[in-house]
């Protein structure tokens, strides 16, 4: 066997498990109803209002999506060269081929909305979105209808969707792989700049698929006077401080250089900082930029002379305390796959305590 150098590099990400989180994740039922709200330009004085189930929106609205045709959203790029990715084919997320109905005719079983009004868009655990009235009632191909899906190829219909009813972009125009995305360049192009949703600095259209929406809310900019309804106001203010989850790294790349098969990398160690009030226990999920990357890691990485586990926990961390992890490559002698192999290795902290 001919013995090929690999050349290896790995950028470091860090994400965030906020919140207190159990160790054992049960998977949530989907949202069956939504309640829709329109509010005077005061946000306060209610003028209409309906709850709607997805059972009703599929019997009195127009359903939106066939059920085969599969959209796709856009996450970030992660390269500030190419930040917003006009060819759509960096980090595509597929969202499946879904079946819903259009935010705009949710919006008029409550009136509707006019030029000026916005709408706002709430998951149950508060992840919101607001949209501005040309962005649902006049969308552009490339953006496309914005839909609440209520049905998933994959998983049926809410609740058993566990993601429904959930937010998504129906893109009419296709990339060049003839795929229907709503990606970062159409996020650009077809919504205003205050709109834009970014992941750190990179833009990223997947934070517009909102989970599990429970509530829809119509600002409008009529006074609605017409409404015989007085009140007075009594305006009040509350800190509250929770438990924080954080942690930072001492470093945000590794070029492990070339490795020949058989080989072992020098060891690269990683200082991980608890920045939180809460003890931490840390895991680590690699991302390889290809199935072929993918496992070159998991077959060649070692954490404190530990084969890679993505369940692993590689380190609890005390508040205010930082703890070291030493990573090397030891490469299967029988790895035949030459060139450069990629990866994004993801750090993950949970509250511990």
């Amino acid at each position: 066997m001919s013995m090929r150098s690999l050349r290896i590099a790995i950028g470091l990400v860090l994400l965030l498990s906020i919140g207190l989180i159990p160790a054992v994740l049960v998977r949530a039922a989907g949202t069956t109803t939504i309640q829709v709200v329109k509010y005077a330009s005061d946000g306060a004085t209610v003028l209409n209002e309906r709850t709607i189930s997805h059972t009703e929106m599929q019997s009195q609205l127009p359903v939106q999506g066939d059920g085969t045709t599969t959209y796709y959203h856009q996450g970030p790029s992660f390269d500030a060269n190419n930040l917003w990715d006009t060819g759509e084919t960096l980090n595509l997320k597929i969202k499946g081929a879904l079946k819903g109905t259009d935010l705009k005719d949710l919006c008029e079983l409550v009136g509707g909305m006019s030029p000026g009004d916005t709408v706002k868009v709430m998951a149950v655990d508060g992840f919101a979105k607001t949209f501005d009235y040309d962005t649902v009632y006049n969308p552009s191909p490339r953006q496309g209808r914005v839909v609440v899906s209520w049905h998933s190829d994959s998983d049926g219909e809410v609740p058993t969707w566990g993601d429904g009813m959930m937010l998504a972009f129906f893109a009419e125009t296709t990339n060049p792989d003839g795929l229907h995305v709503f990606g970062n360049e159409d996020m650009h192009q077809a919504l205003p700049e205050n709109r834009w949703h970014y992941y750190d600095i990179y833009p990223s259209s997947n934070g517009f698929t909102i989970k599990n929406i429970d509530r829809i809310a119509v600002f409008s900019t009529s006074s609605g006077e017409a409404v015989e309804r007085q009140h007075a106001d009594l305006h009040v203010s509350a800190t509250v401080v929770l438990p924080q989850v954080g942690i930072s790294l001492s470093r945000s790349s590794v070029d492990y250089g070339e490795i020949e098969p058989g080989e072992d990398s020098p060891v690269v160690g990683v200082d991980i900082a608890n920045t939180g009030t809460r003890k931490v226990s840390v895991t680590l999920e690699v991302q390889g930029n290809d199935q072929v990357a993918q496992s070159f890691y998991e077959r060649s990485l070692y954490i404190d002379g530990a084969g890679y586990s993505a369940s692993a926990v590689i380190a609890m961390i005390e508040e205010a305390q930082t703890e070291g992890v030493d990573m090397q490559l030891k490469v299967p002698l029988d790895w035949d796959e030459e060139g450069r192999q990629d990866a994004l290795f993801v750090f993950w902290a949970e509250a511990a305590d």
